[in-house]
């Protein structure tokens, strides 16, 4: 078995047939859904996936189970809410196939000359490959700005890569080398407002516990380091050619950060009562 497609999910009956219907080229579609209260699991079903049920962990967790349970010498991993690309799909099939294939990498030496060499997917220091998402926001496609420069792991060989344990932003670190593939994952995000401070709500809690340990916040951490980020967005990232959307985008950025800090600070200041009582 070549290639398995990896999907975590846990009510996505809207996202999940778009989907696993890019997914149909894989060898496996391995779905490990949270228990989903929708038709999540049905509809996945009948579009021939492998459907396994586990309580929901975290994502970091869930999705390293999901990697765990895969049969395929490579891993490719989606996010419900995202659907590979029909030039992507070509692309996979000739990287994992086709041992003449090259592609833009890192290399980790370099010649007598000094120059970078082009290496072959099938080396052996290539073991995964950064795709980059195209993102639909309240939508529109984000062509410019962060949004339209967002690459990821996301196809790797089997026990090459793991997801990094952290509660939100996991991400996969690589036991080698990476490439680049040219085509996009496109990603259907943030589809209205509410969805958006829905998300921002929920991560901001699950990184304001990791994040507690770490430095103390204070209150002007609060207010001037997300008007940086809102600046670094629609300013200095070329948001603002976006329009409204692109004003959205850098403010619940911004956004996202204040009520971080907030969360933060309002934690340690909660442990700090509680170490005195």
């Amino acid at each position: 078995m070549k290639l398995s497609a990896v999907v975590v999910t846990q009510n996505e009956e809207n996202n999940i047939v778009r989907c696993l219907e890019s997914l149909l080229f894989a060898d496996e579609i391995l779905v490990v859904d949270a228990l989903s209260e929708d038709r999540t699991v049905e509809l996945a079903r009948e579009l021939g996936a492998r459907v396994l049920s586990r309580t929901w962990d975290g994502f970091s967790s869930q999705k390293q189970f999901a990697i765990d349970q895969a049969k395929g010498e490579w891993i490719l991993l989606v996010d419900a809410d995202e659907e590979v690309s029909n030039e992507l799909c070509e692309e996979i099939r000739a990287v994992i196939q086709t041992s003449d294939e090259t592609t833009t990498v890192r290399p980790p030496v370099s010649d007598s000359s000094g120059k970078h060499p082009p290496l072959h997917a099938n080396d052996p220091r290539v073991v995964g490959f950064k795709i980059r998402r195209k993102n639909h926001f309240l939508g529109r496609w984000m062509e410019r700005g962060p949004w339209a420069d967002d690459y990821q792991i996301r196809l790797f060989k089997n026990a090459r890569g793991v997801i990094a344990k952290r509660p939100v932003h996991e991400g996969v670190q690589l036991d080698g080398d990476s490439g680049i593939l040219q085509n996009p994952l496109h990603h259907y995000t943030h589809q209205t407002l509410s969805e958006s401070f829905r998300r921002l709500n929920r991560y901001t809690t699950l990184e304001a516990t990791e994040r507690a340990s770490r430095r103390t916040i204070g209150l002007f951490d609060v207010v001037f380091p997300p008007v940086g980020v809102f600046l670094r967005y629609y300013v200095a990232g070329g948001c603002w050619k976006n329009g409204v959307r692109g004003f959205l985008l850098s403010a619940i950025t911004s956004m996202y950060k204040s009520v971080l800090y907030l969360k933060i600070f309002m934690l340690q200041r909660q442990k700090r009562v509680d170490g005195n009582l």
